[in-house]
């Protein structure tokens, strides 16, 4: 005989997804580029700046001559750093999802992707709210208290 259960169904959400529908490792090789090119802008920046400055001083170009080398490297400088951020965070973002799960397409690793995963088998039953819980977690998945 069954026994009657009074709690609410269980609310199933989507895993999250990457944005723009992107796949994981397209996101990480964005970032990895962006990242590589802004580090190699931010470099040229600064050796063309030394470069530079020091060959307008010593060519006798003159203040302007040194002033737009040093407003071509801030420029580079700027630029750089902001396709840096960019891929630092597309990097980061790819990890934060591998850590959820979406990666791998699983999410195996929370309490309520083994319960999907595995057979049906030994369950616990919530005394709060009732819920059936699987066998090897220590809080109830609905209501969060100890079962």
């Amino acid at each position: 005989m069954a026994i009657p259960s009074y709690a609410a169904p269980a609310v199933r959400r989507n895993p999250p997804s990457l944005p723009f529908g992107w796949g994981a490792i397209t996101v990480l090789l964005i970032g990895a580029a962006f990242t590589i090119v802004g580090i190699l802008m931010i470099v040229y920046a600064f050796f063309g700046f030394i470069s530079g400055t020091v060959g307008a001083a010593l060519g006798g170009g003159g203040v302007l001559s040194i002033l737009n080398t040093m407003a071509g490297a801030i420029a580079l400088f700027v630029i750089g750093g902001v396709l840096a951020g960019i891929g630092g965070w597309l990097v980061r973002l790819w990890w934060i999802f591998l850590l959820v799960g979406v990666v791998a397409g699983t999410t195996a690793n929370t309490a309520q992707g083994r319960d999907a995963a595995r057979p049906a088998d030994i369950r616990v039953r919530c005394q709060g709210c009732g819920r059936l819980n699987p066998d090897f977690v220590k809080f109830c998945m609905a209501c969060g208290k100890p079962v």
